[in-house]
């Protein structure tokens, strides 16, 4: 609430404006008010893509108040911030940080924080359903979330809880109890609607099914977000299918984390951005997100290869069955369950048959069973973690043809040396292709990542790598380039009228980091390692980090979807 002696000196200054009464002999703007905290000799980076400014900074009941002048002004908190930027709270558009909400202590978000992230989607991938929908934002009302987030109603889920696991077109009826669900979570404030088409059952799903189903979302000014559906092995073909859908629906279309994966497509960014670039001329909207890493989800290979038909390899599938439905078992039965296999696979040397059926069903798995290596293929493998430090940065398919052996008896063998220590990543990328995606005026920045034992450094270092990293050291992108994609943009395409932009008015979702300091820590083989440069992260105007130091209070916010106008950040600039 405004102090009585703001709302006093605020009229006098109206009515000076409305009189033409000029202010007093040396008196600002800053001297007729009042702020809970001014953020004083900053760098401002407004979100807009503007070049940076020296200004302060107001905050008043969790908005800012105004930006300027503003070293004579009075303020319960004044807070000296000279040599950092001052910019809006970072907004990353496809995380799967939701998972952390599984445990108490992971659900403060404290990795995101710590980039200067303030509000995140979820739902993406396909991956959450109505009733999830539901839970998350009321565990943000409880007090639960360290940040805000707006979510996707996923296509997955959704299938899953009409037809479960069938691997055919729905019925009209069923059909229509999806389109209701739809429907229902639209109201329930979703963005739109996400697929996951490499994924289980979203794989089972036509384009006309989906097609059916984005239109739900059309009338809502919704969005339609895609993982999309064989990357690695149809890298165009699946992009067009996303970009085709949202055109046939009327929606905007979002290719999620979009990337040249696998090494039969190396090189290939240039006509993925020449696709979107001819959808956007057509009229149609197309953003896309990527992520600042040239390798995709990580894995230990212990876990991308099948036993075999023997029966030790049975009895092996039968302990792996409720992985493999999505069933949780004791963290021991794990650790058990991947000592075995490693076992196993040490003993299979010398039983060709067993090998040899081992080898079928991970390269050609049965109806129901998702094999990684039958979805992007040996090529897209690079290994990333390794005790042979020679395999780092290799790809599965050079080093196998260098020994002289198939891709798989090199994966096994991995796994007999270094148990489950050895990981690699699932999808191999340029770093040239990174940087020409990234590059595009129309393309975000997300993470992709989790909170709760991520697996990936993505999860905890994406935004610090994009401003230390593709800013600082390799001058990829400006840093208002850089920002833009991670604020305004977003904040556009999410219709967030009054976050993703530093302007008076618009809500004190603020973060302040040190441009020569903010820098990614996380690697491949320590994912956990939080990034630095980050000092201050503020929601609603309120601390969430403090010199360096998280909060104990829980400030995020479940945030509805408004897709009636779009007057947010600004518009998605065309190509």
């Amino acid at each position: 609430m405004q102090a009585p002696g703001a709302k006093i000196r605020l009229v006098t200054l109206l009515l000076a404006v409305v009189l033409g009464t000029p202010l007093g002999a040396g008196q600002t703007l800053a001297d007729t008010q009042e702020f809970d905290l001014v953020l004083l000799g900053g760098t401002v980076v407004d979100g807009t893509g503007a070049p940076p400014r020296r200004a302060d900074v107001g905050f008043r009941d969790g908005h800012i108040a105004a930006i300027g002048d503003l070293g004579t002004a009075s303020g319960a908190e004044r807070l000296a911030v000279a040599g950092k930027v001052v910019a809006p709270g970072f907004i990353d558009v496809h995380s799967h940080a939701d998972r952390a909400f599984a445990d108490e202590q992971a659900a403060a978000m404290e990795g995101f924080l710590r980039q200067g992230v303030t509000t995140t989607v979820f739902g993406v991938d396909g991956y959450q359903g109505l009733e999830d929908l539901k839970e998350t934002a009321a565990r943000a009302a409880a007090g639960q979330s360290g940040l805000n987030f707006l979510s996707y109603i996923g296509h997955n889920a959704v299938r899953a809880s009409v037809m479960g696991n069938a691997q055919r077109a729905p019925t009209e009826a069923e059909l229509d109890q999806m389109k209701a669900q739809v429907r229902e979570a639209m109201e329930f404030g979703a963005v739109g609607l996400s697929s996951g088409l490499m994924y289980l059952p979203g794989r089972y799903a036509d384009q006309a099914e989906l097609i059916a189903l984005a239109r739900v979302v059309a009338p809502y000014g919704g969005r339609y977000d895609s993982h999309v559906r064989d990357p690695a092995n149809n890298l165009i073909a699946s992009h067009r299918e996303c970009l085709e859908t949202g055109a046939a629906a009327g929606v905007h279309a979002h290719p999620a984390h979009m990337k040249a994966v696998g090494g039969k497509n190396f090189g290939s960014a240039e006509a993925l951005v020449e696709l979107v670039n001819d959808f956007r001329r057509a009229g149609h909207e197309v953003t896309v997100d990527v992520y600042p890493y040239d390798g995709a989800a990580t894995a230990p290979v212990v876990n991308l290869l099948y036993p075999g038909t023997d029966p030790a390899g049975e009895a092996l599938m039968q302990r792996l069955d409720p992985l493999l439905s999505g069933k949780s078992i004791p963290a021991e039965s794990i650790a058990q369950l991947l000592t075995d296999l490693r076992s196993y696979w040490r003993e299979s040397a010398d039983n060709p048959q067993a090998l040899a059926t081992a080898r079928a069903r991970t390269e050609d798995p049965p109806a129901g069973v998702f094999s990684w290596i039958a979805t992007v293929g040996y090529a897209s493998l690079r290994i990333v973690v390794s005790a042979e430090g020679s395999y780092e940065g290799r790809l599965v398919t050079e080093l196998a043809a260098e020994q002289g052996i198939g891709p798989f008896e090199l994966l096994r063998r991995i796994v007999v040396a270094e148990g489950t220590d050895a990981m690699v990543t699932l999808g191999a990328i340029l770093e040239e292709d990174v940087r020409r995606v990234l590059s595009q005026p129309w393309a975000m920045v997300a993470s992709d990542g989790e909170e709760l034992a991520p697996s990936h450094p993505r999860g905890r270092g994406t935004f610090a790598r994009l401003l230390g990293r593709y800013v600082r050291e390799w001058q990829v992108l400006s840093l208002e380039e850089a920002v833009y994609k991670v604020t305004g943009l977003p904040a556009s395409y999410l219709r967030l009228e009054n976050r993703g932009v530093l302007r008076e008015g618009a809500v004190a979702d603020v973060v302040v980091f040190d441009p020569g300091e903010i820098i990614d820590r996380a690697t491949w083989a320590q994912p956990q390692r939080y990034a630095t440069g980050v000092s201050h992260v503020f929601i609603r105007g309120r601390p969430a980090i403090a010199d360096g130091v998280l909060q104990p209070q829980r400030l995020g916010r479940y945030l509805p979807f408004k897709g009636d106008s779009m007057t947010g950040a600004g518009t998605i600039p065309s190509p």
